[in-house]
């Protein structure tokens, strides 16, 4: 007996194994790397495209926000433009009423004038007559008047 193995029945004990490896390999091996293939190819394929679409937003995105700046420059326009016009209409409307009621002042110091003369005349003629019936009464006789 030798403790050397018998190298024809190593030979034909190495045959089921290489077998069971080429077919492993045909079986699951190579489908398995052709899968993970193409998923990375997906996977590359998905990034690129998510990589350009976020170049088109971006590109959408500045679109976007110079319209959206035109816009409120724009309306900023407007706002002072109708409000400069309100402000004038405004300044309009002030002035009319200011020199209406400057003509209603002037009327009314007009006609209290008017008044104060005509009071004071009044108040003159009948302090004539008053300071004649009181000398009257004091002297007991009738005083010329002048």
């Amino acid at each position: 007996m030798s403790i050397l193995p018998d190298p024809t029945q190593m030979a034909l004990n190495m045959v089921p194994f290489f077998v069971a490896i080429l077919g492993m390999y045909f079986i699951i091996l190579k489908p398995l790397i052709a899968y993970l293939e193409e998923r990375e190819a997906a996977i590359t394929g998905g990034r690129e495209e998510a990589a350009k679409i976020e170049v088109r937003i971006g590109e959408k995105m500045a679109a976007y926000e110079a319209e959206l700046s035109r816009a409120k420059t724009e309306v900023a326009a407007l706002r002072n433009d109708h409000r400069a016009a309100a402000q004038e209409a405004y300044s309009g409307v002030i002035a009319e009423a200011r020199s209406e009621a400057e003509a209603e002042i002037a009327e009314a110091v007009t006609q209290i004038q008017a008044t104060r003369s005509a009071a004071g005349e009044t108040l003159k003629q009948g302090s004539t007559q008053l300071a004649q019936q009181v000398a009257t009464q004091v002297l007991g006789r009738q005083v010329a008047a002048r």
